[in-house]
């Protein structure tokens, strides 16, 4: 697994508008990010893919960070089979993640499948359920990721899009009785927005939990394109001498080199 010195920037692929992953990878560099995410929705990482992603860490010199996704279903999913499919997906696209060089895999309890906060929906499980679901799915895959030296990085999104972890606490907690070195916390600036009464305070109490970050503003924008405070986060991670990587999932508008050129100042500027 990559050893990182410091805070890094980077971007996922999808936000620069490019197919082809030289260019993504090269374009990055350009600009000046540390390293690029992988955003692969519903999929495994294949062989093929994989050689793509080599050759362009190989030409260019920037990581690949981590994938978010490289799996199909969700490892909290109520369909056993389904549920299954999925922690077989991500041991699977470990093993390719691992002879990247990347972090890990970034996955969710589950990703839209209920939300306790809309009306007239009956939970299909119970959170006792839940849990047991949930830690089998972790047991599993923190094996498969401690021979692989990569890690699986559970990140909990908020309660209109998942109804099993909202909070940074819920997810540190189960991962700890997990009890594995492969297994961390992300911490989505946006999801921690409306789940966190405070995002610095969070990231204190569970430092040693959480792995990586994902930047967002507060209306899913570019970071700087609205009100979200990213300085006194980022001084809190400095103070705790946070040594990984912050990668921006957001949404973004046309002109897309500049506004990852502009986000990058403000971020450096926040950080300093």
């Amino acid at each position: 697994m990559k050893v990182v010195a410091s805070m890094k920037f980077v971007i996922q692929d999808k936000l620069t508008g490019l197919t082809n992953q030289q260019a993504v990878f090269q374009m990055a560099k350009d600009i000046g990010y540390d390293g690029v995410e992988l955003n692969l929705f519903q999929q495994r990482l294949d062989d093929k893919l994989t050689d793509e992603l080599r050759t362009a860490i190989d030409s260019t010199g920037i990581p690949l960070t981590a994938i978010c996704g490289g799996y199909r279903n969700w490892i909290g999913h109520f369909d056993e089979v389904k549920r299954l499919e999925a922690v077989a997906d991500i041991q699977s696209s470990l093993k390719n993640a691992a002879l990247l060089g990347a972090q890990g895999i970034i996955a969710p309890a589950a990703y839209g499948m209920f939300s306790k906060s809309l009306p007239h929906l009956v939970l299909p499980r119970n959170e006792a359920d839940d849990r047991i679901a949930l830690l089998d799915s972790l047991n599993r895959i923190a094996e498969s990721a401690e021979k692989l030296q990569v890690q699986l990085i559970l990140e909990p999104l908020n309660r209109y899009e998942d109804h099993m972890l909202n909070t940074v606490a819920q997810a540190a907690a189960l991962i700890k009785e997990v009890n594995s070195t492969s297994l961390k916390v992300l911490g989505d600036f946006f999801h921690m927005n409306i789940e966190e009464s405070n995002i610095a305070e969070t990231i204190a109490n569970d430092f040693n939990s959480l792995g990586y970050f994902h930047l967002a503003d507060n209306n899913r924008q570019l970071p700087g394109k609205a009100q979200l405070d990213f300085r006194t986060p980022f001084q809190t991670l400095k103070s705790l001498d946070y040594k990984g990587y912050l990668a921006m999932e957001c949404r973004i508008g046309e002109e897309r080199r500049e506004l990852l050129q502009e986000t990058l100042h403000f971020l450096r500027q926040s950080l300093n």
